[in-house]
């Protein structure tokens, strides 16, 4: 197959390919056998009617169409295997000529980021030696009890903890405004759940009472409200206070814990279950630290065309996530105080430190021979086929996508890989820990592996 390959840019290539005429004409020969197939004429069994009547019906722009399908992927496959390119996305696609004897794709490839992997064995991080104290024992179980507790009505003026039930209407200069009423609301004082001073004003207010309570929104709001003062009138229908329990043996069976039904046994369980945590987050921390140094150690070369489509990747999760939350994203820029291109070059700070990361870790897969074949891809689906007691067809089609599997299994091996061949400096947790002592950051999510990818069968023109 005749191709030319032009650089267009950092990381991105086109390629024009000519396939081969035979190879065209058999395209469309299986593409009019395809279609004539589907086709019926009166006294002819379907697909069985003479050539003459099927091309009456069958036109050369749908045979073009499904020959273009039938060779789109092999030409894309051969064009990549002879230049020995590596492309990091879908590419482009465009017909440059169709006839019944020519046929020239044009490719515009994304090519794969050049990654120089540096020290990667040998490294050394610190990881925590976990304890748990007897004030975090408690602590816990405290917070266990808290959320066990029951909501009593009380006849009483209410205080900062209780919960109470309430019709409130909001107006701005005389008017209601957008979403600012509610009836038979719930609402614990003291929980910071509506705007600074709201909550506050309601301390003291008895069942039955009507209370206006006078509030100016913060500066960071959504536009319509921002700064601006508001008056809610309030009804009080209940207040509710939490009725927390005592620790008791039947307290703790309440809890409904396998295994756990004294008190000592639940202090038990609360010590092992916080150790288990912490065990866990000081791994996290660790893996994250050798990560970490694996990824300064390394080089990447990544086109911004590449950054770019990452970063607006991220941006459209933002927006749905913003816009599953009930707001606008314009909404969620006001409150947050940012602006948008602020909030773009965030995007693409993170999306580079999140793409290097995986690519430095899959070129390490590479290297050190961790890449998922078939047929251990296969063993590992078996495994779970196992494990939960379904038949192997049955756990393919519930994982869908077989290259995430695949990715996930080579994620699991490059991490007992680099837990395997580095070095851990212990470190002692200290005695009482900081109350606001962040917890340990998770790794970022991998991309799925990238491969090499097929074109998208609507992209043919």
């Amino acid at each position: 197959m005749k191709s030319t390959i032009k650089t267009l840019e950092e990381g991105k290539i086109e390629g024009v390919c000519d396939v081969e005429k035979d190879v065209w004409q058999n395209a469309q020969n299986k593409a009019f056998h395809k279609l004539g197939s589907n086709i019926v004429v009166k006294g002819f069994r379907p697909g069985k009617a003479p050539e003459k009547f099927l091309r009456e019906r069958i036109s050369r722009t749908q045979i073009w169409n499904e020959a273009v399908d039938e060779v789109l992927t092999p030409v894309y496959a051969q064009f990549l295997q002879e230049n020995k390119l590596e492309p990091f996305a879908r590419p482009e696609v465009d017909i440059l000529k169709l006839n019944d004897n020519e046929l020239q794709i044009k490719f515009v490839v994304t090519l794969f980021p050049k990654v120089t992997l540096g020290a990667h064995s040998g490294l050394v991080a610190e990881k925590v030696a976990p304890s748990v104290t007897e004030k975090e024992v408690e602590e816990a179980i405290s917070k266990r009890l808290l959320n066990a507790a029951d909501l009593v009505v009380v006849d009483r003026p209410a205080k900062l903890g209780d919960t109470v039930v309430l019709d409130f209407v909001g107006t701005m200069d005389g008017k209601e405004f957008e979403g600012g009423s509610a009836k038979n609301y719930e609402l614990e004082l003291g929980s910071n759940s509506f705007v600074p001073g709201f909550e506050d004003a309601l301390v003291g207010v008895s069942t039955g009472a009507e209370k206006d309570v006078d509030i100016t929104f913060p500066e960071q709001y959504v536009k319509e409200l921002a700064g601006k003062p508001a008056t809610f009138h309030c009804t009080i229908h209940e207040i509710k206070e939490k009725k927390i329990p005592v620790l008791s043996d039947d307290a703790v069976k309440d809890f409904s814990i396998k295994g756990v039904e004294t008190v000592e046994q639940m202090k038990e369980y609360q010590q092992k279950t916080l150790l288990e945590q912490k065990t866990r987050q000081a791994e996290e921390a660790y893996y994250n630290a050798l990560v970490a140094q694996i990824v300064k150690g390394s080089s990447v070369e990544i086109a911004d065309s590449i950054l770019a489509q990452e970063a607006a990747s991220q941006e459209e999760k933002t927006r749905k996530q913003v816009e599953s939350n009930g707001l606008t994203f314009e909404q969620y820029l006001e409150i947050t105080g940012q602006k948008e291109a602020d909030l773009k070059a965030t995007l693409k700070v993170s999306a580079k430190e999140n793409l290097t990361q995986y690519l430095v870790l899959q070129e390490l897969a590479h290297v050190e021979g961790l890449d998922v074949s078939d047929a251990e891809l296969d063993a590992e689906l078996a495994k779970l086929a196992d494990q939960y007691k379904m038949k192997l067809e049955d756990v393919k089609k519930a994982i869908g996508n077989p290259e995430g599997f695949r990715e996930s299994v080579r994620s699991r091996k490059v991490r007992e890989w680099i837990l395997a061949h580095n070095g851990v400096a212990q470190k002692q947790e200290e005695a009482e820990p900081k109350a606001n002592k962040p917890a340990a950051k998770k790794a970022p999510a991998k991309k799925p592996a990238a491969k090499k990818a097929a074109p998208k069968k609507e992209e043919a023109k």
